[in-house]
């Protein structure tokens, strides 16, 4: 069996996930293939068994390379096993509209690329690294979370050091899921 496990990303959260995802496809049998769209040439996917599609989430939006892998290989994705998965930093900060996020990262983004029923889709936080934002992108984050910042902050949150909040569990748990039925 083969998988594939292409990934769009921003600041590099997104590529730690579809390398644990990758792994543990490994660990089921499955011949992976890591692709980072931002680097490769994502267009050759006839000869995988399961395609495993990834972002992050930044500004509401998944990655460019990411909605053009979907845009350019969406005819045959109809006939393949498809998984998709996102990052998000939306997770942590806003727990509580999970369900709108899955819809709208997931579920619509599903359906605009005709891909009806995904196998699996997995909603998983991501890693805030300050270091990595360029001023711009410090800015805006700082106006547009300046409240969320604060709470967080007051959570023990310290913006000086990369914050991590996926759960790696969920994403391992999940990733073992897709072996299941994929023959």
């Amino acid at each position: 069996m083969k998988a594939l496990v292409a990934y769009g990303t921003k600041y590099g959260s997104t590529s730690k996930v579809a390398k644990e995802i990758a792994f543990v496809l490994g660990t089921k049998g499955f011949e992976t293939t890591v692709l980072d769209l931002k680097k490769g040439d994502g267009h050759g996917i006839d000869g995988f068994d399961l395609v495993v599609i990834g972002s992050s989430i930044v500004m509401s939006s998944w990655s460019k390379e990411a909605l053009e892998f979907l845009e350019h290989n969406k005819a045959t994705l109809l006939n393949k096993r498809v998984a998709m998965f996102v990052c998000s930093g939306n997770i942590y900060t806003n727990p509580e509209k999970t369900d709108e996020y899955r819809r709208l990262y997931l579920e619509d983004v599903a359906t605009r690329f005709g891909i009806e029923s995904p196998y699996a889709k997995g909603l998983f936080g991501g890693e805030i690294d300050f270091s990595k934002y360029r001023f711009l992108t410090k800015a805006l984050v700082n106006s547009v979370w300046k409240d969320t910042k604060k709470g967080l902050q007051e959570k023990g949150v310290d913006f000086s050091k990369p914050f991590d909040f996926r759960d790696w569990d969920a994403i391992r748990n999940w990733a073992g899921s897709l072996a299941c039925g994929v023959d």
